[in-house]
């Protein structure tokens, strides 16, 4: 954040558009992973995001001095918290391609065992 502060506006121009192509793109790879027969590609952005996140939470733990370790816990709890945003925001493609999937499947189910009923249901 302090990073933003400190940048022109001809900085900022170039930056924040690029951030939300890029967020658009990993959504997008999101999806398609999701969409993927296999249930686990889904899940590798998410779980990327939760090793960072931990990792990133936990490393106050490591780096304070001696005797700076009051409320840092509660300080690490948080962060991993926030950090952690980005692994919710991608379970949701996660789960909604996997419910549209298992839709699918079901319906392409029911149209294959419709007509083989019907046919057996004409024949009695």
């Amino acid at each position: 954040m302090q990073a933003l502060l400190n940048m022109s506006t001809n900085q900022m121009v170039i930056i924040l558009p690029s951030a939300l192509v890029a967020m658009y793109l990993i959504i997008s790879l999101q999806k398609y992973l999701s969409g993927l027969r296999s249930r686990y590609p889904g899940l590798l952005i998410p779980v990327a995001c939760f090793v960072a996140a931990t990792i990133l939470a936990i490393r106050p733990l490591f780096v304070s001095a001696p005797g700076q370790y009051e409320g840092l816990g509660l300080f690490c709890l948080r962060m991993w918290l926030t950090f952690n945003i980005p692994t919710i925001v991608f379970m949701f493609p996660y789960f909604s391609q996997r419910r549209r999937l298992k839709a699918s499947r079901l319906q392409q189910e029911q149209m294959r065992n419709s007509p083989e009923e019907a046919s057996s249901g004409a024949a009695h």
